[in-house]
């Protein structure tokens, strides 16, 4: 027989616990698509160019309900992804956790930008660097994530030749969710500026 704490079965028994977690994670849905709106906005005043493979035109929200057991939601945007190269700029809402903003970058993307954003990141006390051997962590413990700079640019290099991937992060606390555009839009302008200019400069234009 199954045994409850006195806590589960309150719990249980209260439904309005889960009639607010449905309208939290409904306005979440919300604020990410008003984040995709924002970066648009931003592309466009800033003439950011992008690989042309590179979905600009709408993002993609994902859900579920148990990356470690807890909900989740993250927009994917600008973002491409193939089982060999990826360029995804993510966020994501880690239900009690954080709401994070990431740069994944993977394969040929490594090669085109890696370095110059590990430059451009390496004095900002509020960046992260993934030092996991897998990609597809979003924790911020120090077997996935350590502070930039903590690190030196030789140790990130290597991360990335012997991974083929980097991913660079900025996170806020949950409490911060509904002021959370401003750090998501000064993190990914920045790394969109270095982006175009590399391809810019690829180009011939600059």
């Amino acid at each position: 027989m199954a045994l409850f704490s006195l806590q589960e079965l309150d719990i249980a028994e209260d439904p309005y616990i889960l009639l607010i977690k449905n309208r939290i994670m409904e306005k979440v849905t919300g604020l990410m698509g008003e984040f995709e709106q924002s970066i648009q906005q931003l592309l466009k005043e800033e003439d950011i160019l992008l690989p042309k493979e590179v979905n600009i035109l709408n993002g993609k929200i994902s859900k579920g309900e148990n990356y470690k057991y807890l909900p989740y939601i993250m927009l994917d945007y600008p973002a491409f992804f193939t089982k060999k190269d990826i360029l995804a700029f993510r966020s994501m809402f880690y239900w009690g956790h954080f709401v994070s903003f990431t740069i994944h970058l993977q394969g040929k993307y490594c090669e085109q930008y890696g370095e110059e954003l590990i430059d451009e990141f390496s004095d900002r006390e509020d960046v992260c660097f993934c030092v996991n051997e897998s990609p597809w962590e979003y924790l911020y413990k120090p077997n996935n994530y350590k502070a930039i700079t903590e690190l030196t640019k030789a140790e990130m290099l290597l991360h990335q030749n012997n991974n083929h991937f980097i991913k660079f992060s900025v996170h806020v606390p949950v409490s911060h969710l509904p002021d959370s555009s401003e750090p998501m839009l000064n993190f990914y302008k920045e790394a969109l500026s270095v982006i175009s200019l590399n391809n810019n400069r690829e180009m011939g234009v600059i």
